[in-house]
């Protein structure tokens, strides 16, 4: 989500007074740089409609008249999505603009749009051919700075984002946000889009600190927009959470949250999905925090590497989630089903995702008796709402409670040598409860410590059952890849006499 751009209308802003000594027919054919940057980063035409209230002049030449005919054809197609009958308008338009004696106003323009057409119809060579000369032109004309170069940057960027060659498009997206700084300001809200583009490039890059630093900047531009606690900051902060989530920085994804659900809360008018968004999505990071970075909680207990075989069964005492977790991340799941639970038609969606949040809570920690009723409320809520079962995360099972052995990972930490990866592939039934039964071994290049230890791990894993008809059912052929990183000690130098 993304808070958008200022919504323009029919006023151009500062940028305007640069077209008001134009003739008509160029006034059609130009937009003001926030719209012309929506537009690209949306894959839209760059050109767009006079002003309301404008005076039609007549004009002499027919190439004008021809070309005018040629972008309204155009124009509506593509805003319709019939991009290829779209295309041979785009061209035409590009052909007569070229012919024109002003074309160095208006030739750029016509460049972006067809650029976008090629775009859409997943012709990226031609697409970057066409933004290139628009940028080309526009550079000879404009100059470096020109809030004009907005458009075919973005729209260089879409095109090398979408051939996964994402160190061109942070490139050019950030020559774009550059100029868009310079020239609107550091904090003005057209660029939110742009943002959201390059870090999804620097996500691909696994450039983490460039999508950090972006997200940042636009939950910035929000506020001092907006106001810390407006509800328009809402989009800017998700997005960084999600962000923060993905990472596994739970508590950093979970301070967010709070956020949002505090904003939300203060919104009156009756049911708001924002804050049971905001409340599942705070019992999400506490259940995560707990099966994955159980260090990271207030109580410690004994690894489960280390407790006596004779005591480690399917449920065992030291995996309880400490009770101040339990009692934070349940009753923010709890909380969220009781407000959908509250209104007469919840939606359903939103309720399903709900249910199977607090099922995988109470399945994490080992309480598959409690946890069974509202995984099959959300089976049957998605088997009625869902032709083809699309989305359906009962249709499979699901791990929800994995520990690899502690000195599985322990070479990651501190790597002073070469890290080489072990696998072991396990095959295993997922009983109706969730339980891992009858492990076999597919392929291993583990040592034999190493694949007790990861046998052991897999067998005390813990999995939502698949569920059929409203009920949970038993899965054979379940596979899952254990790891094992091992760090290779460095050869010591040879040495000659």
């Amino acid at each position: 989500m993304n808070a958008g751009p200022r919504p323009h209308g029919n006023t151009f802003g500062p940028a305007w007074s640069i077209f008001v000594s134009m003739k008509p027919v160029l006034a059609a054919l130009l937009l003001s740089t926030a719209t012309l940057a929506a537009a690209a980063i949306a894959e839209e035409p760059a050109m767009g409609t006079a002003p309301a209230g404008a005076t039609p002049v007549s004009v002499a030449s027919q190439a004008i008249d021809q070309r005018m005919e040629a972008y309204e054809q155009f124009k509506t197609l593509f805003d319709t999505a019939r991009f290829e009958e779209a295309l041979p308008f785009a061209q035409r338009v590009v052909e007569l603009s070229e012919t024109h004696p002003e074309h160095d106003a208006e030739l750029p323009v016509a460049y972006n749009n067809l650029g976008a057409t090629q775009y859409q119809l997943s012709d990226y060579q031609a697409a970057e051919a066409s933004y290139g000369k628009s940028l080309a032109l526009l550079e000879e004309s404009q100059g470096i700075s020109s809030r004009r170069m907005i458009a075919p940057l973005a729209g260089l960027g879409a095109v090398y984002a979408a051939t996964d060659q994402h160190a061109l498009a942070v490139q050019q997206y950030d020559r774009a946000l550059a100029v868009s700084r310079r020239s609107e300001g550091l904090f003005n809200l057209a660029q939110l889009p742009l943002i959201k583009k390059v870090a999804a490039s620097y996500f691909a890059l696994s450039d983490y600190g460039g999508v950090e630093r972006n997200y940042l900047y636009a939950l910035r531009i929000a506020e001092q927009n907006y106001g810390y606690d407006d509800p328009r900051t809402i989009p800017a902060t998700m997005e960084l959470a999600v962000f923060y989530e993905s990472l596994k920085q739970f508590v950093s994804a979970r301070g967010l949250y709070l956020h949002v659900r505090d904003i939300s809360m203060k919104e009156s008018g009756g049911f708001n999905p924002l804050v049971i968004r905001s409340l599942i999505a705070i019992g999400r990071t506490h259940r995560l925090q707990y099966t994955m970075q159980p260090e990271s909680l207030e109580y410690q207990r004994l690894p489960t590497d280390q407790i006596p075989g004779q005591i480690v069964g399917k449920v065992y005492s030291d995996s309880r989630v400490p009770e101040a977790t339990e009692r934070a991340g349940l009753k923010s799941i709890l909380q969220a089903l009781e407000l959908l639970r509250a209104v007469a038609d919840p939606p359903r969606p939103l309720l399903a995702e709900a249910l199977v949040e607090l099922g995988d809570w109470y399945q994490a920690t080992s309480r598959a008796n409690t946890a069974t009723p509202f995984y099959a409320e959300a089976s049957n809520i998605f088997a009625a709402d869902m032709d083809s079962g699309k989305g359906n995360p009962l249709l499979v099972p699901r791990m929800v409670f994995y520990r690899p052995p502690l000195a599985s990972t322990r070479s990651t930490d501190n790597v002073t040598g070469t890290v080489v990866v072990r696998e072991t592939l396990f095959s295993f039934v997922v009983s109706e409860t969730g339980d891992t039964q009858d492990l076999t071994v597919v392929t291993t290049d583990m040592s034999e410590g190493q694949l007790a230890q990861s046998r052991r791990a897999v067998e005390r894993a813990v999995y939502s059952p698949r569920f059929e008809d409203g009920k949970p059912v038993a899965t054979d052929g379940v596979q899952f890849t254990s790891k094992w990183y091992e760090q290779l000690k460095a050869e010591a130098p040879s040495t000659t006499s």
